[in-house]
């Protein structure tokens, strides 16, 4: 029996040698993040300490802590799944071919550019296509300035984030329904017409004297044509376009339009993205509108050419700028003008309180400031002749279409300097996501980490914890 015992004891040793090794490597392992972590968050202090220090001679006042820590080690846990979009609707290309990957930029073409946040909106939402479908690998071009994504959805896939236009954008809880009939993104029912010509039938301005409930007329009309009223003067201002003919591409409800008729005899058209606003167009204003917008092949489907084409909130969202652009001087007389507006000012992300990865919904494929928006204007053939930032953060711009507009690239510090925001801004918002979505961003996790306490994003508190620093 003694023997038996022994023996047991042998055969059994190598699988205790080796039970006792895999401890001692997990041991190890363990050691080496905590040694890891303690010295990068000594180097990290250290630096962060140094620049506390020439704040503080500088003047500079002590920075606010967001409420909540962040781990610096790469966050644990199974990547959260995506449910499906539509209300269960199997979403186009299971096979991945409608795809547009770009290897320029999408605006002027310059083959220099850097990668600097790999991720759509859809990296924090619970509704998706698919994984991915979050990824677009949005870039900074170093001539131009314009952030364009490197991979964009085309043909049916597109067109299934556009059906889907509240899930994918996420506004107002992100959900089908739309409380505003102006803006409803959805095909309109017999009901749904029926109501909208009941109720536009008053027009855009009720008065209050007459009693009548919301129910019993379309109050955004009026909040559109006042909101709009500014783009109407601009216009008329900078232009003075008496008997011009414009055209509206992705015109809300005709405001702009029928300022400018009214105001200076404007013979006008429209091009809607929605039905609800091609009825309205037509019942409210009488404007001759198209059919709807197809971003994914832009075209302007009305005979001869216009002194002024308008553009409510496209280069954003084009999918292929150059052709954009290409179709708008085909479609204007020679000397004619582009107005741009409501694009979105990337400031709202780079300085503001917004982080990058909720602005970048995924219909949107460029992002710009007002300088790489006029480069990218002159990059297309229009020079520019009024840029603006708006208070709402949106940005406007007037620009002649001329032979002469050339791209003036930016300086190899203006390129240096643009990345660097875009990569704190990359560290911002990875930082502050929700800790159930950490394990989507766990690769970029520990640079971002590093980065944003050696730039000065985030920064440790009394008790060596990580905090964003507050805007």
């Amino acid at each position: 029996m003694a023997f038996l015992a022994r023996l047991k004891r042998l055969l059994l040793f190598p699988f205790e040698l080796r039970a006792q090794l895999l401890a001692l490597n997990n041991e190890v392992a363990s050691l080496r993040r905590e040694v890891h972590d303690r010295l990068l968050q000594n180097t990290l202090v250290l630096t962060r300490a140094s620049r506390a220090l020439e704040a503080r001679a500088e003047g500079d006042e002590q920075v606010r802590l967001a409420g909540r820590s962040v781990p610096m080690q790469t966050p644990d846990g199974e990547m959260l799944p995506w449910a499906p979009l539509g209300e269960g609707a199997e979403a186009p290309d299971p096979d991945g071919r409608e795809w547009l990957t770009l290897d320029r930029c999408s605006t002027c073409e310059s083959t220099a550019f850097t990668v600097v946040n790999p991720w759509n909106k859809f990296v924090l939402l619970d509704k998706a296509p698919n994984g991915d479908a979050a990824r677009y690998g949005y870039a900074v071009c170093h001539a131009c300035g314009v952030l364009f994504a490197t991979r964009r959805p085309t043909g049916g896939r597109y067109r299934f984030l556009l059906e889907n236009f509240g899930e994918v954008t996420a506004k107002r809880g992100g959900t089908a329904e739309i409380t505003d009939r102006v803006l409803n993104p959805y095909p309109l029912t017999d009901t749904d017409r029926d109501e909208l010509r009941r109720l536009g039938a008053r027009g855009a301005f009720v008065s209050d004297h007459l009693g009548l409930s919301k129910t019993e007329f379309l109050p955004p009309l009026m909040r559109d044509r006042l909101g709009n009223s500014p783009h109407t003067d601009i216009i008329g201002a900078l232009l003075s376009p008496r008997g011009f003919r414009v055209l509206e591409v992705r015109s809300r409800a005709g405001s702009i339009l029928d300022g400018l008729r009214h105001a200076w005899g404007a013979e006008v058209y429209a091009m809607p993205i929605w039905e609800s606003q091609q009825f309205l167009l037509e019942e409210v204003y009488g404007i001759p509108t198209s059919t709807l917008i197809d971003f994914d092949h832009f075209r302007i489907p009305f005979e001869g050419r216009f002194d002024l084409i308008i553009c409510n909130h496209m280069f954003t969202h084009a999918l292929r700028p150059r052709e954009f652009f290409g179709v708008i001087r085909s479609h204007l007389k020679p000397g004619g003008h582009v107005y741009l507006h409501n694009e979105p000012d990337d400031a709202e992300f780079l300085s503001g309180n917004q982080t990058m990865l909720a602005t970048l919904n995924p219909l949107h494929m460029q992002a710009f400031d007002p300088m790489a928006l006029a480069r990218g204007m002159a990059a297309n053939g229009f020079e520019p002749i009024f840029v603006k930032r708006q208070k709402n953060e949106a940005l406007l711009c007037l620009a002649r279409m001329s032979d002469a507009a050339v791209l003036t690239p930016m300086t190899p510090k203006q390129c240096q300097t643009r990345v660097e925001q875009y990569r704190s801004a990359l560290d911002r918002a990875v930082l502050s996501v929700d800790e159930r979505i950490r394990p989507r961003v766990a690769s970029v996790w520990p640079a971002a980490v590093e980065h944003a306490v050696a730039s000065g994003t985030a920064e440790f508190d009394e008790r060596g914890r990580v905090r964003v620093v507050a805007r």
